[in-house]
């Protein structure tokens, strides 16, 4: 068997995208219109696809994000997608040799990070992915939940429909990217593709929207589904989806939540991708109504380190040698000076004795500041040289705020 890899062309569309419906248990049968997006928002030159013959037996791709990291800085972001292998072909390195070759063409686009949701999250460590945004599944009794504390809340909350969403909601979301790290900008095909999707189906229905605004600027936003639960003569208890919950500030978090608990007749509220600081807890009555179950988020992998390390501002001054070890693609790896502080920051290859010695997935995983390098060091998976490098590294990589990405891509 030879496998050839490389680009799809526009011919051999269907076929790439047939497949990757198929690694994911569904059939491509688009809409005029999807089929118009399909092909506007995923170029060929986007792609890494293996051919057996001119079966397509394996899909990737990758999106040119951009998002913001600590201290503010956006930079570009290589948001990983699409990936499969056909169930007739595993097992036989398909994924690994299609990984690399994509992974190799997006640095030479001039993209220092990449990052991925993972379908399966045992995959990725292997190619030097680290898990670096988690975020939680919410689960509420609304009877019981009763929010007791809360910030000023100046604006106000509306229903909008989705023509009124499609133009406001956009700039809710622009004000998330610029509040978090991790979260990517999303542009006009991305919210056409959105606002088509929003037709519902099934026993769920068609969402609701809801805008958070003060002085006419839209700050949040929630999208959610209810489905009734009755048996015939007897009470009806409801389930809400909080699909979608984007804020920005407080005001627009608070005001949001105190929406979703108080719709009526919908006695279960679930929710997920809540990053791990949510103050939600902390703004309930009676914390044990609200069910809390964490789960890895947003992956990311370092393309080049240096750039990377560079593009980010840092809580604490200092300056530490890092000996990333990359056994994927080896040549990524080596050994950079970071020397960095909250104005500004610089890495650099350099010769000097290393003080801490990690595989990229572990400096992708403290990258945005979700993680302690301290907590991986007890892991086994840092080795510190010079006494007290890893307290100040976990003082340096420290953010205000956990990052966070709602953006399923």
């Amino acid at each position: 068997m030879t496998i050839e890899y490389r680009q799809f062309t526009e011919a051999e569309r269907r076929r790439f995208w047939t497949s990757l419906d198929r690694g994911f248990g569904g059939h491509y049968e688009p809409s005029e219109a999807q089929y118009r997006l399909d092909r506007e928002g995923f170029t060929p030159e986007m792609s890494m696809a293996a051919f057996d013959g001119e079966e397509v037996v394996g899909t990737s791709g990758a999106i040119g994000f951009e998002s913001a990291v600590p201290g503010g800085a956006i930079i570009k972001n290589a948001g990983v997608t699409a990936v499969t292998v056909a169930t007739t072909h595993r097992r036989r390195g398909i994924l690994t040799n299609m990984m690399e070759r994509l992974l190799r063409q997006e640095r030479e686009k001039g993209q220092p990070v990449a990052s991925l949701w993972a379908s399966e999250s045992a995959i990725y460590g292997r190619f030097g992915y680290g898990m670096s945004i988690q975020h939680e599944n919410f689960k509420i009794d609304t009877r019981k939940a009763v929010i007791k504390n809360s910030p000023e809340i100046p604006g106000k909350t509306r229903y909008v429909s989705p023509d009124e969403a499609r133009k406001v909601f956009p700039e809710a979301w622009e004000a998330a990217v610029n509040s978090h790290s991790g979260i990517p900008r999303k542009d006009e095909l991305s919210w056409d593709r959105w606002a088509l999707g929003l037709g519902g189906g099934g026993d769920w229905g068609k969402p609701w929207l809801v805008v958070y605004e003060e002085d006419g600027r839209a700050l949040g936003y929630a999208q959610y589904l209810v489905k009734e639960l009755h048996v015939f003569g007897e009470q009806t208890h409801g389930l809400l989806n909080a699909d979608m919950v984007v804020h920005s500030n407080p005001a627009s978090h608070a005001a949001l939540w105190n929406h979703l608990l108080n719709v009526d007749l919908y006695d279960t509220l679930s929710t997920w991708r809540s990053p791990v600081d949510d103050s939600l807890p902390w703004m309930l009555e009676d914390q044990r109504q609200l069910e809390r179950k964490p789960y890895d988020g947003v992956w990311y992998r370092m393309l080049d380190v240096a750039e990377a390390l560079s593009a980010r501002t840092y809580m604490a001054e200092g300056s530490l040698v890092f000996e990333v070890e990359d056994s994927y693609i080896p040549e990524w790896g080596g050994r950079f000076e970071l020397t960095g502080g909250p104005d500004g920051s610089t890495c650099v290859p350099t010769t000097k004795a290393a003080d801490i010695t990690l595989p990229t997935a572990s400096l992708s995983t403290i990258y945005l500041g979700g993680a302690k390098l301290a907590e991986l060091e007890r892991a086994g998976r840092v080795e510190e040289h010079t006494d007290g490098s890893v307290a100040l590294a976990d003082s340096m990589f420290a953010a205000e705020r956990a990052p966070w990405c709602p953006l399923m891509f």
